[in-house]
């Protein structure tokens, strides 16, 4: 019989803020433990809160091989640990410090109404089976999840801010939400057709990322269905399930089975090549694909998928360089999907005007369209770091797509 023992310790303070004002907050610890048992091709599973009782929690995953849930054992002897937890703000300094920073954006954009959430967030999790595998990662981060909303538009919101930080800079912070403030107060307009449109492949694309799941591909229904192996985008377009830590804060440099991807990132894309799907181990030996080290799980849960994060090669120094002459900036786009032969389309709630580099504006409500391995192929310009609002830490994809109005 083979085993594995996976722990993850989180703790958490969040930060509620009304009118520009942090009206309570929320703390919050926990801890999860799992024991996954393989025996004849089984698996038995149990999981609890709390400190863990080991010998109890496996002797209840040997009874939940009973269930007769099928799944290989094919465990891996990883051994690695990255702490990457350097501390952002300490316990003492997060109120006071997030509230001088919701003072002094209230100041600089005295037209938004400020709300929403702030977050600071600790981590560590390990993995060890009985194959000899060692792993522990820990991390710590801070989130800003802040809304704007046009003081007296009625809307839930209009405008926001968003950032996973593992260095804080209270200046860049609010620096950027000035830009933001001041160019949504700034009208400007374009003629309808083809623009270069930049934003995160998530945002605009998200819902490309059910064609790359195992199941929908063997099954023939997927885009992707019959391409493994086969160039499928631009030779420059490379797109990576990002697990490193020091560019995806917040994420566990392996995955809940103990993979570990080289340099901890898995090319999914990789130089316009389909070279990886979204599996488990299970469906990989299922179906007879590669592995990816893309699983997840509940703590008392079979292993399933996950994804820790999109991550793009990056083509050029700077969103001056990626596109020249007038851009399209996707700020807040919702309500789009894509066909099953890969039309998309979407209407953008908020998009600025961006030249040679610079946010000129913001523009009337939008809708942007194209062909996905289009927009993936011949159209796509390239990635370049944000530039433009530096410190939301996020890279820039860039594809022409029709503009209209």
């Amino acid at each position: 019989m083979e085993k594995e023992l996976l722990t993850t310790t989180t703790g958490s303070v969040t930060l509620n803020v009304t009118a520009g004002k942090i009206d309570s907050y929320r703390r919050k610890d926990e801890t999860q433990n799992t024991v996954r048992v393989y025996e004849d091709g089984k698996i038995g599973v149990a999981g609890s809160l709390g400190d863990a009782d080991w010998e109890a929690l496996t002797a209840a995953a040997v009874e939940a091989l009973s269930n007769g849930i099928t799944y290989p054992c094919n465990l891996e002897a990883n051994q690695g640990e990255l702490d990457t937890s350097c501390g952002i703000l300490s316990g003492e300094e997060f109120l006071p410090a997030m509230q001088r920073l919701l003072d002094r954006i209230t100041a600089e954009c005295p037209r938004f109404g400020i709300s929403n959430k702030i977050q600071l967030a600790r981590f560590t999790t390990t993995y060890q089976n009985s194959k000899g595998a060692s792993l522990k990662a820990s991390d710590a981060y801070l989130l800003l999840s802040l809304v704007f909303q046009n003081k007296g538009a009625g809307n839930l919101y209009d405008c926001a801010y968003g950032a996973q930080l593992r260095a804080y800079d209270e200046d860049a912070v609010v620096a950027d939400c000035k830009k933001l403030h001041d160019a949504f107060y700034t009208d400007v307009d374009i003629e309808a057709g083809e623009y270069p449109v930049l934003c995160g492949f998530f945002d605009v694309l998200g819902s490309a990322i059910q064609h790359l799941v195992a199941e929908m591909y063997v099954s023939g229904a997927s885009l992707f269905s019959g391409k493994l192996g086969q160039q499928v985008a631009n030779a420059a377009f490379s797109l990576y399930d990002d697990r490193d830590p020091r560019t995806n804060p917040g994420s566990c440099f392996f995955d809940d089975e103990g993979q570990v991807a080289p340099d901890y990132r898995q090319p999914i894309i990789k130089n316009g090549v389909l070279t990886n799907l979204l599996v488990t181990k299970n469906t990989a030996a299922m179906f007879g694909l590669p592995p990816a080290a893309t699983s997840g799980a509940a703590y008392d849960g079979v292993p399933s998928l996950t994804l820790s994060g999109f991550r793009m090669d990056q083509t050029h120094a700077s969103v001056a360089e990626l596109t020249k002459g007038k851009s399209i900036l996707v700020l807040i786009a919702s309500g789009g999907d894509m066909t099953p032969d890969g039309h998309y389309a979407t209407p953008v709630q908020l998009a600025y005007l961006v030249e040679d580099g610079e946010i000129k504006g913001r523009l009337p409500e939008l809708n942007i369209a194209g062909d996905f391995f289009d927009l993936i192929g011949d159209r796509y310009l390239g990635s370049a770091p944000n530039t433009l609002l530096p410190s939301m830490r996020d890279s820039f994809m860039a594809c022409k797509m029709q503009v209209t109005k």
